[in-house]
């Protein structure tokens, strides 16, 4: 198990399951009980937000799933006849078409101005930020990225390993990937392994393995010092509401999609189990095409004599003759 899934998992039993059921015998934790508790937390909400929301469908059932691994095992040991909570995911009602958000991103616009101020008031930072809008990695991706895993003559970045925490695991795919580069993210990477270089030498010192180390320092960026010191302010300079650092990942994908690429390019980039997972992320996002093209099946259908409506022939006979082509065509 992944330390950072491991920390999610703690983090729900100690946020959600024990409050409501830690003072419980395991033997008064009945399915009814279960039922009763899922109902208990959706009613309490997110509570760890400025403004309670009511708890998404997904937390609910990732809460659920580690208290059935708990009782799964108690059940294994003989400690209770059965699993009470097994199987009751299907009791958690699917998402309203209110509750169901697209993801959010960043215009052109708001992008470069944002990098704009990352540039002139945070250069320490810009190629981060950079890195993470030109790639779309995730931010513990682009904290793990070492200068081994950086291609400048084919202008790739392999993707092999992510950092929580001081916690270093494999991607969140569980298998690496090769991420393209664009020009002016090679160049901006370029220059900067040779400032890390050249300050390395003033000072008598091997020059860093990573990418992105903590300013002023070897170590790794810490998430909460990234968010709290330099991402927050900076949305603020830039004179842009609060939205997540991931967002800039969402960006990425939405602009690439907006520029005509595949939803495979597009799912290999992002490191995606498949494409069905990107489209159903990202599907909002792509054009819905030209009516004009549906205008030209009519066309298509009109040039084909053997198409045309009103012939006098027995409808079996035509509908036979309209297949036949097609079934020739398929054996070729």
């Amino acid at each position: 198990m992944r330390g950072s899934t491991a920390d999610d998992y703690a983090t729900r039993l100690r946020v959600r399951i024990l409050p409501l059921l830690g003072s419980l015998p395991l033997t008064e934790i009945t399915r009814e009980r279960v039922r009763r508790f899922l109902g208990e937390l959706a009613a309490r909400g997110n509570r760890r937000v400025t403004k309670p929301r009511p708890l998404a469908r997904a937390t609910l059932k990732g809460t659920l799933h580690v208290l059935s691994a708990l009782l799964g095992r108690a059940a294994e040991d003989g400690l209770v006849p059965v699993n009470p909570a097994r199987g009751l995911a299907r009791d958690i009602a699917a998402p309203t078409s209110s509750e169901v958000q697209e993801v959010e991103v960043f215009t052109p616009g708001e992008l470069g101005g944002l990098l704009g101020v990352a540039e002139s008031d945070y250069p320490e930072w810009h190629p981060f930020l950079l890195c993470l809008a030109r790639t779309g990695i995730r931010l513990g991706e682009a904290v793990a990225l070492e200068w081994r895993d950086v291609d400048f003559e084919r202008r790739v970045l392999l993707i092999r390993r992510t950092e929580r925490r001081g916690r270093v695991n494999v991607p969140k795919s569980g298998k690496a990937r090769r991420v393209d580069m664009s020009p002016q993210l090679t160049a901006t990477l370029s220059g900067l392994t040779s400032l890390q270089e050249a300050e390395a030498a003033l000072v008598g010192r091997t020059a860093p393995a990573r990418v992105f180390p903590m300013p002023g320092t070897c170590g790794p960026i810490r998430d909460d010092v990234f968010r709290n010191n330099v991402w927050t302010p900076m949305l603020r300079r830039a004179a842009l509401r609060y939205r997540k650092p991931h967002t800039l990942r969402h960006t990425y994908a939405s602009l690439l999609i907006e520029a005509g690429e595949s939803l495979k390019y597009v799912q290999e980039q992002l490191g995606h189990h498949s494409p069905a997972f990107t489209l159903a992320v990202y599907g909002h996002l792509i054009p819905r095409g030209d009516r004009r093209a549906v205008d030209r099946l009519d066309d298509a259908t009109g040039r084909n004599p053997r198409a045309t409506y009103g012939s006098e022939r027995d409808p079996i006979v035509r509908e036979s003759e309209q297949i036949h082509p097609l079934v020739s065509d398929l054996t070729l």
